[in-house]
């Protein structure tokens, strides 16, 4: 460790994960020199402690550049380094859980579950709930905490080997691209007559990407002129595609390796639509007019190299969107984990329910029982329940087709309804309206003065 102490005072710390890593391994490191001080540590709880050691010891050694040292083109394509770092230090944070006291465990709970619900996917069946875990005697909870734990980190580091492996893939296709171009660019400077870019504009004039003059002939300019307003298009399509990708803490620049795969698509694009319009395969478009409309399609056709490219961009959201904080792992309302809506514990809804014409229409206790007596459906009360709207016991793994299955199944479907209809089902669960048009309205008192419906 000193070593690693020494390597973090005099060498700069470039970018701001190793600094994450830095501040990170030291509270690791204290935590662990707190359990020793306690001196209650078991042999076993002494042996973890000298593994978390060497875990914060390797993690630092590969931030600081220590241990591994690759080079620096092979570290940046490789994420040697910054994987190293991180997988080392998420060991260290699972394998702690074995030091902690009961309190400590059980103070560790929310975090549990916050960390496995923003990196699990929603619907993992190894999501937990704060109650589940709270009510596990620490005999139980510590070795399931620290799987939960450790399943997270390493859902994670998995996000960021695919991410990191896409980013490589987009480059590669850049590169490979933006070598077809310069080919094509040296073949067409050599021979512009192989390829021509001019268009006929009137008996007299030639529209050329370069010049628009008369009895112009193709040259070495057009072509480049052509690249060029291609990749502009092609650098427009990726700002405007950039916009809708979240922004990303990893290390890996996914957005700007698609923007710059963009750029030579875009001028490969440009050349092979004007080549395509040259050729009679536009129906309706066999000709350009002046040297302006050859620049506008060189122009357009560069950005619409994005109906190809945002395939890419589609792939890229749904890595990120897998990462913590994506809309991927997200929780639903009422999904395991996440607490339903509703009322505090031991807190009921309130009793609105109202008895007249032998009807039950208060609302259901708990088991199912209708308040006021009798049972029936949680959620459904009154003359409208039917068999259909019984209660489904959903699975823990169910997704979200199975729950639109189930909806269908029990008919939960909307229904369009006239008014007569709308005051007939009102009337049936509420009672018959008063001269006011309020459905159920209590009846006052004899004596009382009648109320506006205002207020008292």
């Amino acid at each position: 460790m000193a070593g690693a102490h020494g390597r973090e005072s005099t060498a700069p710390r470039r970018r701001i994960w190793v600094q994450q890593v830095a501040v990170e391994t030291n509270r690791l490191k204290m935590r662990v020199d707190a359990a020793r001080a306690r001196g209650d540590l078991t042999e076993p709880q002494e042996t973890v402690a000298l593994g978390v050691d060497g875990f914060i010891e390797r993690a630092r050694a590969a931030a600081f550049r220590d241990d591994p040292i690759p080079g620096r083109l092979a570290n940046w394509w490789r994420g040697t380094l910054v994987e190293a770092a991180y997988r080392n230090m998420h060991s260290a944070r699972s394998a702690l859980f074995d030091l902690y006291t009961e309190a400590e465990l059980r103070a560790e709970i929310p975090m549990v579950v916050a960390r496995a619900n923003s990196t699990l996917h929603r619907d993992d069946p190894r999501l937990a709930t704060v109650a589940e875990l709270s009510a596990l005697p620490p005999s139980r909870l510590r070795p399931r905490m620290r799987r939960l734990v450790g399943d997270s980190y390493e859902r994670l580091d998995l996000e960021h080997g695919q991410l990191r492996s896409f980013r490589n893939i987009v480059l590669m296709a850049a590169a490979f691209l933006l070598c077809c171009v310069a080919v094509t660019i040296g073949f067409i400077c050599a021979h512009p007559s192989w390829i021509p870019l001019c268009f006929d504009s009137t008996a007299d004039l030639v529209s050329c990407p370069s010049r628009m003059t008369a009895g112009a002939t193709p040259s070495w300019p057009d072509v480049l002129v052509v690249t060029g307003m291609g990749g502009l298009g092609g650098a427009f399509a990726a700002t405007l595609s950039i916009r809708n990708l979240k922004g990303t803490s990893t290390p890996y620049d996914v957005p700007v390796a698609l923007a710059v795969l963009k750029v030579p698509m875009g001028a490969l694009t440009a050349i092979l639509g004007l080549v395509a319009i040259k050729g009679g395969f536009a129906p309706g478009l066999s000709n350009l007019d002046n040297q302006g409309q050859v620049l506008a399609y060189a122009l357009l056709f560069g950005f619409s190299q994005q109906a190809l490219s945002r395939l890419l961009d589609k792939r890229a959201s749904d890595l990120l969107e897998g990462l913590p904080g994506g809309e991927a792992v997200t929780p639903l309302p009422g999904a395991k984990g996440v607490a339903p809506a509703g009322p505090p514990p031991g807190e009921g809804p309130p009793d609105t329910g109202q008895q007249g014409n032998g009807e039950v229409t208060g609302g259901v206790a708990a088991g199912g029982v209708v308040a006021g007596g009798g049972t029936g459906t949680p959620g459904v009360t009154g003359a409208g329940a039917t068999e259909k709207d019984r209660p489904l016991a959903e699975p823990d793994d169910a997704t979200q087709q199975d729950q639109y299955d189930q909806l269908r199944e029990t008919d939960n479907s909307r229904k369009d309804q006239s008014e007569a209809e709308e005051a007939e089902l009102l009337e049936k669960e509420f009672g018959p309206p008063d001269a006011r048009g309020i459905y159920g309205a209590p009846v006052p008192a004899a004596g009382a003065p009648p109320t506006d419906g205002g207020g008292t």
